[in-house]
């Protein structure tokens, strides 16, 4: 089974169409922060990071 990376989730919520600016605001994660994990540059972020990502793309999902 593939695990999604942090840097899968944002790419994830961008393409539900959440941009960077309103995936930081809902996540608490600076912009700064999802800016740098989509380019790669960023690439083992926090756990508090990685479970506000996913707490957001879950709730993408279920709605």
């Amino acid at each position: 089974m593939h695990e999604l990376t942090p840097k899968d989730i944002v790419k994830y919520l961008l393409d539900l169409g959440y941009t960077q600016n309103q995936i930081a605001k809902l996540t608490g994660v600076p912009q700064s922060t999802i800016s740098r994990l989509l380019a790669g540059i960023h690439t083992n972020p926090r756990i508090s990071t990685v479970r506000s990502l996913e707490k957001l793309l879950y709730t993408a999902i279920v709605r």
